[in-house]
C-alpha cells in the first residue's frame, strides 16, 4: 500500500471517529430544541471535553451561567449493575436533591402518588411507543396526577426522557445519571427541577425488550 493510499484510510477512520463522537450530543441539542426545550450550550462540554469524552455519562460538567450540576454520584464500579425500581427511585431522588441543594432550595421527597402517575405515563409510552406530556387520549400531567389519588389543587410538573437503546436495560444508577444530566442541561426541564415550592417528587422509568428506556419525573407543591 502506498503512502497516499496509508493516509486516506486514516483519514477515513478520523472522519468516522469523529461522527460517532459529535452525531450523538448534535442530534439531542436539534432534537431538543424542535420540541422547544432548548439545550444549554454548556451540555457540549459535557459531552466532548476529554472529561466527557473518557468519563461518558459519568461526567457532569458544572453546569450553566446561572445554575450548577453536581458532581456525578454513579461511578464505574457502580455505575451499570442492575437494580431494583425501589433502589433506581431513591437514587433519583438523591440526585434531584443534589442540584436542588447546590442551587440553594431545599429537597424533596419522595411521594407514593407522584411514583404510581410516573410509572404509569412511562409504561403507557414504552408500552404504546409514543413520547408525550399528552397521552394518545389527552390525558395530561395534571389529569394522571388526580387519577392517582392527588389533588386538585396542588401544582404540577412533569419532566419526561426517552432513550433509544440501553446496553444495561435502564434499571441502573448510570441511566439514571444520564437522564438527570440530560433534564438539567435541557432548559424547561431544569425549571421543574429548580422550581422552590415543589416539595414531593416521583419517578417511574419502564424499558421495553428491546431496550427503549422511558422515564419520567413528576413534582408537586
Amino acid at each position: 500500500m502506498t503512502t497516499d493510499n496509508k493516509t486516506g484510510t486514516w483519514w477515513r477512520y478520523i472522519l468516522f471517529l469523529a461522527i460517532i463522537i459529535f452525531a450523538g450530543p448534535a442530534t439531542y441539542f436539534t432534537a431538543q430544541a424542535l420540541r422547544g426545550h432548548p439545550v444549554d450550550p454548556n451540555y457540549f462540554w459535557t459531552e466532548w471535553s476529554p472529561f466527557g469524552l473518557f468519563g461518558g455519562r459519568l461526567y457532569n460538567g458544572k453546569g450553566g451561567t446561572n445554575w450548577k450540576i453536581g458532581e456525578a454520584k454513579a461511578n464505574i464500579l457502580n455505575a451499570d449493575e442492575l437494580r431494583k425500581l425501589p433502589e433506581v427511585r431513591q437514587f433519583a431522588l438523591e440526585l434531584v436533591n443534589r442540584d436542588r441543594n447546590l442551587n440553594t432550595l431545599g429537597s424533596v421527597v419522595i411521594d407514593p402518588i407522584l411514583n404510581d402517575a410516573a410509572q404509569r405515563h412511562a409504561e403507557d409510552m414504552a408500552q404504546r411507543r409514543y413520547f408525550d406530556h399528552k397521552s394518545p387520549e389527552g390525558k395530561t400531567p395534571r389529569d394522571r396526577f388526580i387519577a392517582a389519588g392527588g389533588s386538585e389543587y396542588n401544582g404540577v410538573g412533569e419532566n419526561i426522557a426517552y432513550q433509544p437503546t440501553s446496553n444495561s436495560f435502564g434499571l441502573t444508577y448510570g441511566v439514571a445519571e444520564e437522564l438527570q444530566r440530560g433534564w438539567m442541561y435541557s432548559n424547561g426541564h431544569r425549571e421543574n427541577l429548580l422550581t422552590p415550592e415543589y416539595k414531593k417528587f416521583g419517578y417511574g422509568i419502564a424499558v421495553t425488550p428491546s431496550g427503549r428506556v422511558y422515564a419520567v419525573q413528576m413534582f408537586s407543591d
